[in-house]
């Protein structure tokens, strides 16, 4: 702390700022701008007569009113100093502000002021984290202060919560990209939701893009799962997806990524040798561990293909055996070294796409419809297994010495996997969906556990695994071709179905679907499209979440029971909509692909979709969807494919996520933001009728924002001078400047300026915090005149 001597107090003296213990600094400002010496100091005494202490005697400094630092009508103590501004006697920091404000203190040496106290701070970071980019080289207590590159104290809270009402959805359109599909309308109700009837027309009311003339605009049909990641590492996911013209749904497919806030155009990869198979699903993730994701897609003949991130081919793969079309890879690091490997159907590729095993035992699919296996560690050896279809297959060796694989067991026929601890004991079973039958075999042996008929048939799809109820247990949903159902096993041998809905899907019947707590009450909801509706189903029928279970709680959820539907058409492959963070804003969107060039359906848009809440009521989550067969563990969140992945049924350990084809909320539930404001302030003068406003703010609740956060500067006596946005995300914990040069309001000087977090201008908010009346700060005096 510096000595109390070095700092100067200042007094106003008929308008002039003196030096309250500089007589002769006084005397020599007084004289130069022609004021009288004596005048001066007849002003600044108390009138009689004393030029002292204020005791009568006119000697300064021998009694009980000794004043070192007059400042009008207060002495100032020790270290302090006559503020200018407001004419009282303030902590005197010298070249610093005080820190804190009540009490407010002056840092020591080495010391800063931040969060309202002194701290020291850390070594230099990395700038410029957010959602898809978390590694600051900041301790586990620290975040990176992009102000200062520096770490300092994490601030958030991770106390700091919002609980959404629960059940009440209003999503709506961020953005669709691809052909909209002409609608006659007498009115709003014969649209899509969101869709005004326009002159006869169904209209849109968000962004719709449209593939330009020279970037192939007739592929613009999807019938492919979207995978989501962020590939240009701007902090923004890209959506990338396949392509198809008319009807051509398994060949000839062009591979794009689109910017997930906006759907503008990264890349398109339209190589006529390396055409895909549309209807197969990419999978992203860094293979070679440079920093940078690599895309791995199915080819329109029996081999893959790579991309970098920038879209430029990489390899061709060796070919593969077997049929099946519409699939997609499965990223998993095979031998816990070195690079990641490819994993399709029952073949397993290096990283460079040369084919490294392949089984002879079925081929991962269900019929003709998607190569989809799922890779961990089923048998406890701490090496992954392939599961492909009703058959797991264990690997030795070390990838290019003598990688290895063999047939760990075998039951039964092809079809789709999950993965989950359904007993809670630690060990994993095998959900098989195939021949319209939903089966559990248990992870190590697989050895059948419990078998059920899909309701209405079909020959069923992928299925997901996720508490829907809120009991703490897994259980199981699938698409059949005429029903949606859901299924609880009773960790022994019996599955039971929880609910059914009706659907439409005669053509694939193998569709698939999502799953996730959107509101953070602990079922998660279920997204489903099938040929002409994409619903979103609460975990239980609304009747069943009763002390009392109501008439309505009869297992059969009617589409008057569900809490969103709207038109979206497929004739259908092995595809769902997928549940991340698209847009770098920490919270959950639907992003859905869509079709309409077949008999089946044909009633919506083609191209893509994205949803988001206009209540700003979905709960955080990952910034990544990364292959078909995802289930949380498998990457993370820049598309870093793990050496040892953990089990996904065993962590985090206070609650493991125990699930598959569902996204996570994070490490609090329901976490929010909290955003307030520090250290407005005047930047520079006021000059030119012009003046430059600062504030800092700063996310001191548990999930960050993403960027365009508005903060509106007002005058009190004027009302609102202007709004600024954030430029970059805000993670928990954090702090960004934003600053403002406005025209002074008018000739009244000074102004006392306040200052407004998510606020818009009109005092309307954007997103729900833990604590929303934090959110201000001022009013500031501005533009103080001194002379």
């Amino acid at each position: 702390m510096a000595s109390p001597a070095r700092y100067l107090s200042i007094c106003l003296v008929t308008g002039l700022p003196l030096a309250c213990g500089d007589d002769t600094r006084a005397t020599d400002e007084a004289s130069e701008q022609g004021i009288s010496t004596s005048d001066t100091a007849e002003t600044a005494d108390s009138g009689d007569g004393d030029h002292g202490d204020g005791d009568g005697d006119g000697d300064p400094g021998d009694g009980d009113g000794d004043c070192a630092d007059p400042c009008g009508d207060e002495c100032c103590g020790e270290q302090e100093s006559c503020d200018l501004n407001s004419g009282t006697c303030k902590l005197d920091c010298g070249d610093d502000e005080p820190c804190g404000g009540d009490p407010a203190m002056c840092c020591e040496e080495g010391q800063l002021c931040y969060g309202g106290g002194c701290i020291v701070p850390g070594d230099p970071c990395q700038v410029g984290v957010c959602a898809t980019d978390t590694d600051t080289g900041c301790g586990p207590t620290e975040i990176c202060d992009p102000d200062l590159g520096l770490c300092v104290p994490n601030l958030a809270d991770n106390g700091c919560t919002y609980q959404p009402e629960p059940g009440v959805f209003d999503p709506i359109p961020r953005f669709t990209w691809g052909s909209r599909q002409a609608r006659m309308c007498d009115v709003d109700a014969d649209c899509q939701k969101e869709e005004i009837c326009d002159n006869g027309s169904c209209a849109v009311t968000w962004p719709h893009i449209a593939p330009a003339q020279d970037d192939l605009p007739t592929f613009y049909q999807a019938v492919s799962t979207p995978a989501v990641g962020d590939l240009d590492g701007d902090c923004i996911p890209e959506i990338v997806f396949n392509t198809y013209q008319n009807s051509s749904y398994t060949a000839n497919g062009v591979l794009r990524a689109i910017h997930g806030d906006t759907g503008e155009k990264l890349w398109t990869f339209s190589d006529p040798d390396h055409e895909s198979d549309s209807g197969a699903t990419p999978a992203i993730g860094d293979l070679d561990g440079d920093g940078s994701p690599e895309i791995i897609n199915p080819g329109e003949g029996a081999w893959l293909y790579a991309l970098d991130a920038q879209g430029n081919l990489l390899w061709k793969s060796d070919s593969y055996s077997g049929s099946g079309k519409s699939g997609s890879p499965s990223l998993a690091n095979m031998d816990l070294q070195g690079h990641a490997e490819i994993v399709y159907g029952r073949a397993v590729f290096d990283s460079n796409g040369a084919l490294l095993w392949e089984g002879s035992d079925h081929n991962g699919n269900s019929g003709s419809v998607g190569k989809l296996s799922c890779v961990a560690d089923v048998d406890g050896d701490l090496r992954p297994e392939v599961v492909a279809g009703g058959t797991a297959y264990t690997f030795t060796g070390t990838v290019g010495v003598d990688f290895d694989g063999s047939v760990l067991w075998k039951n039964g026929a092809d079809g789709y996997c999950g993965i989950a601890d359904f007993q809670l004991d630690g060990v994993p079973e095998v959900v098989v969906v195939r021949t319209a039958t939903i089966d559990v075999l248990d992870g190590p042996s697989g050895t059948l556990l419990a078998s059920i008929p899909i309701a209405g048939g079909g020959a069923g799809g992928p299925p997901n695994i996720a508490d829907f109820d809120g009991d703490g247990f897994p259980d199981i949903g699938t698409a059949g071709g005429n029903n949606y159902v859901v299924v609880q096993f009773d960790g022994v041998d019996q599955l039971t179905q929880l609910w059914q809905a009706d659907t439409k899907d005669g053509s694939s019947q193998r569709t698939g679907s999502s799953v996730f707590d959107f509101d953070g009450d602990g079922r998660s909801e279920v997204v489903y499209g099938d040929e002409w509706y994409l619903r979103i189903y609460p975990g239980t029928e609304p009747d069943c979440d009763l002390m009392i279970p109501g008439p309505n709680c009869d297992g059969d959820m009617t589409d008057a029971e569900i809490l969103f539907i709207d038109i979206n058409s497929s004739r259908t492959r092995a595809e769902y909509p997928v549940i991340a963070d698209v847009d770098g804003d920490f919270k959950a969107e639907i992003i859905v692909t869509t079709n309409n060039e077949s008999n089946q359906g044909a009633i919506g848009d083609a191209g893509v979709e994205v949803f988001e809440d206009r209540l700003d009521n979905w709960v955080g989550t990952s910034p990544i969807w990364n292959q078909h067969t995802y289930h949380v563990t498998n990457v993370d969140a820049k598309g870093g494919i793990p050496i040892v992945e953990e089990n996904n049924w065993q962590v985090p350990v206070e609650k493991p996520e125990n699930s598959y084809r569902r996204n996570a909320q994070g490490a609090v539930e329901n976490c929010a933001p909290d955003l307030v404001l520090e250290d407005l302030v005047q930047v520079g003068a006021c000059v030119n009728d012009m003046m430059t406003m600062r504030v800092r703010v700063c996310n001191q609740g548990c999930l960050g924002v993403g960027p365009g956060v508005k903060v509106t500067f007002s005058e009190q006596d004027a009302g609102v001078l202007g709004t600024v946005s954030t430029a970059a995300a805000i993670v928990a914990g954090a702090c960004q400047t934003v600053q403002l040069t406005v025209p002074t309001p008018n000739d009244s000087a000074p102004y006392f300026i306040n200052a407004s977090v998510d606020d818009n201008g009109m005092g309307v908010g954007a997103l729900n915090e833990c604590i929303e009346d934090n959110n201000d700060a001022g009013p500031v005096e501005f533009c103080v005149s001194i002379g």
